[in-house]
């Protein structure tokens, strides 16, 4: 009798479990629309500020207080080199300032003095064009000493590394104890705040001159990234014959230096169909693009390979791997599992 029970009672669960696995999961159509006629491009993140930052001075590498990913303010002190034996030369030029400071004013009293004796006849004028002369001499070396001064004040500027603009630290190469080298790069940065698509485009692509803002779509696969602006270069690669644009993106973009995205130009008034899948049915893992694909002679789901292209809303255009009318799961995840 308890046995009796026993599978009565689990006879629900398993009917539920059956029901779930009796779901069909769900499938979206490989479609093709008619869209604006474009040509696709890969194009790549880049900074708009990029500083590498090298050493100006030689010296001891004294600390160096940030990493690579670092954010950094502006002013913050990034690296520092010693400075000891600049600041001795520094002293040292600044004392002979104050003795040559001396010195003059020593010569200007005596001038004076020259000046009221010669205008009594007491002395010639050859006795008073000497302390003149010394005078004048000594004037000119005092100003010599006061420029070099400052430019060894300026000098110990350089021993101090900070950052030029609020930024994140790209590389450090330079290490606590290095021997710094003028030339000698210590660090480099860059600003996120101000980034774009660098491009290259064929010159007959660009025969009727630079197209508009609107003409360009430009996705990472996930997202539609937003231009602001377009600038061109003034030359074109003599191997290639492209011509380099550059596609500056609206502030508050999530993406770094490096990134490779597609670069949609568009045909004004021009026609052509595309294939379209959902973007949820995009699985992405490490190097690999695929979606699941239900297989035509067996009921179940093939991993394909993929080539995308631009984001259109909801929808992201298949360049590669997929023929209209094919089914995708919409859940990768539940696909997997068949």
């Amino acid at each position: 009798m308890s046995r009796f029970f026993a599978a009565f009672l689990s006879l629900p669960v398993l009917l539920t479990s059956s029901l779930a696995m009796a779901q069909p999961a769900a499938l979206a159509p490989v479609q093709s629309l008619s869209t604006a006629q474009n040509t696709v491009y890969d194009g790549q993140i880049e900074a708009m500020t990029q500083t590498r930052m090298a050493a100006q001075v030689s010296g001891l590498i004294k600390q160096v207080l940030v990493k690579a990913g670092d954010h950094v303010s502006r002013g913050q002190l990034l690296l520092e080199i010693d400075d000891s034996l600049a600041r001795q030369q520094q002293a040292a030029m600044q004392a002979q300032v104050t003795a040559t400071r001396a010195q003059l004013q020593v010569l200007t009293s005596e001038l004076q003095r020259q000046q009221q004796l010669f205008a009594q006849g007491y002395i010639s004028k050859g006795a008073l064009e000497r302390i003149e002369a010394e005078q004048q001499a000594t004037q000119a070396l005092l100003n010599a000493q006061q420029a070099q001064a400052k430019a060894a004040a300026v000098q110990t500027g350089f021993f101090r590394i900070t950052a030029p603009y609020d930024g994140i630290l790209i590389d450090v190469p330079a290490e606590q104890g290095d021997m710094a080298m003028p030339g000698m790069q210590l660090l480099s940065m860059f600003a996120p705040a101000a980034l774009r698509v660098g491009v290259s485009i064929p010159v007959t692509a660009l025969s009727g001159g630079l197209p508009a803002t609107g003409q360009f779509l430009v996705s990472d696969g996930q997202q539609r990234l937003v231009i602001s602006a377009v600038e061109q270069l003034p030359v074109a690669d003599a191997g290639s014959q492209t011509r380099r644009l550059r596609l500056n993106l609206e502030p508050g973009t999530s993406m770094l230096p490096g990134q490779t995205v597609k670069v949609a130009l568009q045909r004004s008034g021009a026609r052509q169909q595309r294939l379209f899948v959902p973007a949820a049915a995009v699985v992405r893992r490490a190097e690999l693009t695929a979606v699941y694909v239900q297989s035509t002679t067996a009921d179940k789901a093939l991993l394909r390979q993929v080539r995308l292209g631009a984001n259109e809303g909801e929808l992201v255009e298949v360049l590669s791997g997929l023929t209209e009318g094919e089914q995708v799961y919409l859940d990768p995840h539940t696909a997997s599992r068949e």
